[in-house]
């Protein structure tokens, strides 16, 4: 039996609401399961992000947050995707994969025509598979609080 079941995402606009569970489920993949320092995880562009979280019910009826994603917009019709995680024990529910999608339909939505993102280098294939690629002559990687990354492009969606 799955951990958690009705899974929902839920977007958190204009406002710091719900912000508090984003920041736990980053901390905890991040920082508590990745090992990157705190002080990288919280930074200028929370203020400004769009941000959703998904929530799960736990077999004891708890609904708690387990993954959450963030859209920080960029000059031109240009969106970043950055901060997607999903804790460990709901991985291969597609919670991943739910946010990402709605991430990328907001971004139709609101007229982005690119969404972009530094993907950890051993993420990309799971990026890959959600339609991103990476572009000739873009396709060195670069060293992001010490990890290697690769940046990954989803051209003309609207």
């Amino acid at each position: 039996m799955p951990k958690y079941t009705n899974i929902t995402i839920k977007h958190l606009p204009d406002s710091h609401e719900g912000l508090k569970d984003a920041h736990e489920v980053r901390f905890k993949v991040f920082i508590d399961e990745q090992k990157y320092p705190a002080d990288t995880e919280l930074d200028e562009f929370d203020d400004i992000a769009e941000h959703w979280v998904a929530y799960g019910d736990t077999v004891d009826g708890k609904t708690v947050p387990i993954g959450t994603i963030r859209l920080v917009p960029k000059p031109g019709p240009l969106a970043k995707l950055t901060r997607l995680a999903v804790l460990s024990d709901a991985r291969g529910l597609y919670v991943g994969q739910l946010l990402v999608k709605t991430l990328v339909d907001y971004a139709k939505e609101k007229k982005f025509k690119t969404v972009m993102l530094h993907s950890q280098y051993d993420k990309r294939f799971f990026y890959f598979k959600q339609g991103f690629v990476i572009e000739k002559g873009d396709d060195e990687t670069f060293l992001d609080t010490g990890t290697p990354h690769v940046r990954l492009w989803m051209r003309n969606i609207c």
